[in-house]
């Protein structure tokens, strides 16, 4: 094997994949790229037995076909430390591949390609198009209020609801939730999956650079995201997603409308002295007047006064300071809607006039 090709052409897709690729090593040969040349371009493929990940590059010169595996990180890391009009020469020289490029080199060690393990890819009967751009704003809206290495293994990813006209995605840690939603006209019929959620953070970085036109296709195991440039499969998390919709508050709805910036800022000066264990933080609502205030076991406390537009009635309310952070940082407007209903009650955050994104933050007591 041996070809060249420009840094351009290759940093990218070398710094995604290696991503993707397992970084534990329990199964040594997870930790490497699987570099296949032929005459209809490179093929750079990185597993973790759960996401595979492969990019198709065609701008190389060919001088010889092959396949290898090599270190993901160290290709990525060596790759990207050359200047950007680099042209670097890859060849398989017995065991070893070899890096050149200027006036340096460099042998990597490579393990077998038949130790490669390659997903089998599952049947899909349909696929979905849409940009990019849409599915990777739809999962950093939510992916914040996912779980983590929770018991409840369902609650540790993004539920995907894909219906005839509309995607929404949700994910909740049991404390909150985020729902978004974008208009979108498909031949799909109310089906539902659980993407994990280094799958959901892997995919929102790809989609990121790649806003333009994707297809999307699932079957009860299996997802695959591609486009002309990449393939991207995951597994899928089994089980039933609990009815999110009843975490929905019902009852008298008191709203408020505030800058975010300045509810922003409140928090984060706030969080400075709430509590380091609970991150507890306390709204006391006037007539529009937000009085944020947060104190620690150190007898040590913090309170401000927001100016807001309110007409409800007078209360108090907890919640954990982060959650709040958290959910205005995935707000894009720059005005920011709270929807009370009671002191005992969960409260929604949204953006004014759009319900195509709700944040539901349970309360907290202090």
């Amino acid at each position: 094997m041996k070809f060249t090709v420009e840094k351009k052409e290759i940093a990218e897709a070398l710094s995604l994949v290696a991503s993707v690729a397992e970084k534990r090593q329990s199964i040594p040969v997870l930790s490497n790229i699987l570099l296949k040349a032929e005459k209809d371009g490179l093929t750079l493929i990185a597993t973790d037995l759960e996401i595979e990940l492969t990019f198709k590059i065609s701008k190389i010169v060919l001088d010889k076909e092959g396949e290898t595996t090599a270190s993901a990180r160290k290709l990525a890391d060596l790759v990207r430390s050359v200047p950007e009009d680099t042209v670097l020469t890859f060849e398989l020289l017995e065991n070893q591949l070899e890096i050149s490029a200027l006036k340096f080199q460099a042998d990597f060690s490579t393990l077998p390609v038949g130790d490669f393990p390659v997903t089998e890819i599952s049947e899909f009967e349909r696929d979905v198009a849409l940009p990019g751009r849409e599915l990777a704003d739809l999962i950093e809206k939510t992916s914040f209020a996912m779980a983590s290495q929770d018991v409840r293994y369902y609650l540790n990813g993004i539920l995907l609801e894909v219906s005839p006209s509309q995607i929404n995605v949700v994910a909740t840690d049991g404390h909150r939730l985020a729902w978004a939603s974008c208009k979108i006209k498909t031949d799909f019929t109310d089906e539902k999956i659980i993407i994990p959620r280094k799958s959901a953070i892997e995919l929102q970085k790809l989609l990121n650079l790649f806003p333009d036109n994707v297809n999307i296709a699932f079957n009860s195991n299996q997802l695959r995201v591609f486009s002309d440039e990449f393939i991207f499969i995951s597994k899928l998390i089994e089980g039933s997603y609990p009815d999110y919709e009843k975490v929905f508050p019902q009852g008298t709805e008191q709203k408020l409308k505030a800058n975010k910036s300045s509810v922003q800022t409140a928090l984060n000066r706030a969080a400075v002295l709430s509590n380091e264990k609970y991150r507890g933080v306390k709204f006391i609502l006037n007539k529009d007047n937000l009085k944020i205030c947060a104190n620690n076991p150190s007898k040590e406390s913090a309170e401000e006064e927001v100016t807001v537009d309110y007409a409800g009635e007078s209360f108090e309310i907890g919640f954990n300071i982060s959650y709040v952070q958290e959910s205005l940082s995935v707000i894009s407007n720059s005005e920011v809607e709270f929807v009370f209903f009671g002191s005992e009650n969960s409260c929604l955050v949204k953006n004014i006039d759009d319900e195509s994104l709700i944040h539901v933050i349970m309360p907290m007591r202090l």
